[in-house]
């Protein structure tokens, strides 16, 4: 019994130490708790790996394996041998980092390398690390040492590509550029795209109540990564065309799709019942609440078949695009990004709010229109009804989509907008 009584109290010990001290982080100043971090980095680099790895275990975080450290040195890719050498880590969402790795390509004297951390849903790479393997202390030496050998960095997200062995991007990219390494930074969007400024420009943006803890979260991670980026001594690149306002001096480097893959021969609205597709990877950030319901009237009144697409891997989603009549994007944040140049190259009727500023940014960039017919959540089953009466000018506008993502989204711009950071 006094054992167990024991570990019950040594348990709840933890548990309220762990709780006052992060009720201590929470009120320190925001340049305290950099300060600390990056105190706790450097403590940790120089810690044996035995011994960070023991800290590791004690913080209850679940450690690579042997068997997984191996397989990290054995799969880390091979230096490109050219004179200009890229490394994009560590995010790779929706694929990208590779995407722009192998556009990078695309230039004279230029090779990249992509890497990224294993998530629930797989993306081409060149480099795939489990989590575990990312916080492994003797991963992250190693990987400092083979990054040592590359010229440039392109950091995604504000993330760090050394895991925490500096502890944030913030202490991690000086140390990169003194080691003679250029460092550029690429905004995905929800890593940079803050709440209030959204909410106050956008009338039906998710983030409209601050009470809401994910957009407290994200106002508190938006916040930071912005007041990096602005004192930062790097070049910013931002994926979508709206987040240039956010992210001043920033510019666009065009989301990456191959055209080729996701082209159709599936004829567009010839059914009497369109097949209407939403396939939200974030409802929340999609507007999914609030087209869902009206897009269900549609389909119970027989006028479409609505299909709400969840859970899918990569190739049962580049199915269900190109056998789709319509795809809805997104109806609340206004823009167009990864999901929607898809479903433009696959040739189908694109729904989403894109916005008058964005539409704009893109025509004064690349002087083509988006192919993408406007909807907000108030008008989305409106505008779906319209178009279902003009096939033929709803037919005319999906035969844009390809070829506008062969010209804006093949990697090429991409290529051209980041060959002044890579010097060629």
């Amino acid at each position: 019994m006094t054992g167990g009584r024991g570990a019950s109290i040594a348990w709840g010990g933890r548990s309220l130490g762990a709780a006052a001290r992060r009720g201590i982080l929470r009120a320190l100043p925001r340049e305290v708790k950099d300060g600390a971090k990056a105190t706790i980095a450097g403590a940790r680099r120089v810690t044996p790996t035995p011994a960070a790895r023991l800290a590791e275990r004690v913080a209850r975080r679940p450690l690579a394996t042997p068997d997984q450290l191996a397989a990290a040195r054995r799969e880390r890719p091979g230096l490109p041998q050219t004179d200009v050498r890229l490394w994009v880590a560590p995010a790779n969402f929706a694929g990208q980092g590779h995407e722009w790795a192998r556009a990078a390509q695309r230039l004279p004297g230029v090779g990249a390398r992509s890497m990224a951390i294993a998530g629930p849903i797989r993306f081409p790479t060149d480099y795939e690390v489990p989590a575990s393997v990312y916080r492994d202390l003797g991963w992250q030496r190693e990987q400092r040492r083979a990054l040592l050998d590359y010229t440039h960095v392109l950091v995604e997200a504000e993330r760090p590509v050394l895991g925490s062995l500096y502890g944030t991007c913030a202490a991690e990219t000086p140390a990169l550029q003194r080691a003679g390494l250029t460092v550029a930074h690429l905004v995905h969007g929800s890593d940079a795209r803050r709440p209030d400024v959204h909410a106050a420009r956008h009338p039906h943006s998710p983030f409209r109540d601050p009470r809401d803890p994910r957009t407290a979260r994200l106002q508190r991670l938006t916040q930071r990564n912005i007041a990096w980026l602005e004192r930062s001594d790097t070049a910013v690149f931002v994926s979508t065309p709206d987040m240039i306002d956010v992210v001043p001096g920033a510019r666009w480097c065009p989301v990456v799709v191959d055209a080729d893959a996701w082209a159709s021969d599936t004829p567009v609205l010839e059914r009497q019942r369109p097949v209407v597709v939403h396939a939200p990877s974030n409802g929340w950030l999609k507007g999914s609440d609030l087209v869902d319901p009206q897009m269900q009237a549609l389909h119970d009144q027989g006028l479409i078949e609505y299909r709400t697409l969840r859970g899918l891997d990569r190739a049962a989603m580049r199915r269900e695009y190109r056998e789709a009549d319509v795809v809805l994007d997104q109806f609340v944040l206004g823009l167009y990004g990864v999901a929607a140049a898809e479903a433009m190259a696959a040739g189908r009727v694109v729904l989403a709010y894109v916005g008058d500023v964005v539409r704009a940014r893109v025509v004064e960039a690349t002087g083509q229109d988006v192919p993408i017919l406007e909807a907000t959540p108030l008008d989305v089953a409106t505008v779906v009804r319209r178009l279902l009466d003009d096939r033929d000018g709803a037919r005319a506008l999906a035969a844009d989509g390809p070829s506008f993502v062969r010209r804006i989204h093949s990697g090429e711009r991409s290529a051209a907008v980041l060959a002044d950071f890579l010097g060629t």
